[in-house]
């Protein structure tokens, strides 16, 4: 879907061109086909004309054809009014922090662009508050849709947090959380914002009772509607003692692993292993579950609060014996100068006898 013209004006309408086919592309020989396309509006500029056609409302209808040859194309261009918004994420980068405690926490940055028809000359707040709800590429909110156990939500950009968004429970159970940007997207407009959250471990991570291994499912596309994601990362950091790390995707996709090295973690136990999956050119198709399978012993999750305690106790014995060595080091100073005293008064005694 191009726009055309490239560049337009705050007030005018977005126009695109969308290139396809008359026939359905297929590898054998089809008897009789019919193609119907659907468009956003009535508004139609002009389109390939291939009989036997006909139009109604915002559909085109070609065909019926009859014997199409195998691979056959016909080239096929409609010219139309689109004022949807064309919202794209240039960028993505997800990350979840998964721990045996009880939670995972889940950070999404977000690049915001629209992919649209770029806005030509100044933009104006009055004729944009004028025009309000008259149709316009233009958007300022997105809808997702956050599991029903999510927690400490929070949405925010580079100034700060904001405070334009709405959360309600659907009917599934689920939170649909509406944000806004703090400016109406135009086009070839971009703004960046965080989202994140915290969801209980036991909605993610499950346990094989055959193998013993720990298996973490999640979603790897966007939970957006209505976006595509032209460069995604997504970095899974596991607890520190993991092994035999396994990633399975249901389409290829870039991966590589790496350490981290957060509080109580250290060179000694190996650090937090992170599996980093990164793929571009993403739409809703591809919203589909990722699994992570690891092993990973259950006496390991005590190891941090050992040495917490062990620090802890470290520090308290070295603060009770700095307190003795304190206490000892004043009676023997208070101990000298009193005995010189003494010895000096009982040789004073002495020459007055």
């Amino acid at each position: 879907m191009e726009p055309f013209p490239a560049e337009i004006t705050q007030l005018e309408n977005q126009f695109v061109r969308i290139r396809d086919s008359h026939y359905f592309y297929s590898p054998y020989r089809t008897e009789t086909q019919k193609t119907t396309v659907k468009l956003a509006s009535s508004t139609i500029e002009s389109f390939t004309k291939l009989s036997p056609f006909s139009t109604k409302g915002s559909s085109i209808v070609f065909g019926s054809y009859k014997e199409i040859r195998p691979f056959e194309v016909s080239p096929l261009e409609v010219h139309y009014m689109n004022n949807y918004p064309m919202a794209k994420f240039s960028t993505m980068s997800k990350e979840l922090e998964v721990s045996h405690w009880g939670a995972i926490t889940v950070e999404e940055i977000y690049e915001l662009k629209h992919a649209g028809a770029v806005l030509k000359g100044g933009f104006s707040r009055f004729d944009y508050q004028m025009r309000r709800n008259a149709a316009s590429p233009s958007f300022r909110s997105l809808v997702t849709t956050l599991p029903g156990s999510a927690s400490n939500i929070y949405y925010r950009d580079q100034i700060g947090n904001i405070s334009t968004s709405d959360m309600k429970t659907d009917r599934n159970g689920d939170i649909e959380l509406e944000i806004q940007t703090r400016f109406p997207i135009f086009g070839g407009w971009q703004t960046q914002f965080y989202l994140g959250y915290t969801i209980p471990t036991q909605n993610a991570l499950f346990v094989d009772a055959e193998t013993g291994r720990f298996n973490l499912k999640f979603d790897l596309f966007t939970a957006f509607n209505d976006v595509w994601v032209e460069d995604m990362e997504l970095k899974v950091i596991l607890p520190e003692g993991c092994t035999d790390v396994q990633v399975q995707t249901p389409y290829p996709v870039e991966q590589s692993t790496t350490r981290r090295f957060t509080y109580l973690d250290s060179e000694l136990n190996g650090g937090r292993p992170v599996v980093i999956l990164h793929a571009r050119n993403l739409v809703e198709e591809h919203d589909q579950q990722v699994v992570i399978s690891y092993r990973f012993e259950r006496s390991r999750i005590y190891v941090e609060p050992a040495m917490l305690v062990a620090s802890f106790f470290a520090f308290f014995v070295l603060c009770m014996l700095l307190a003795r060595t304190s206490a000892v080091t004043k009676v023997s100073g208070s101990k000298g100068p009193k005995a010189a005293s003494s010895s000096g008064d009982l040789k004073a005694a002495d020459k007055k006898e």
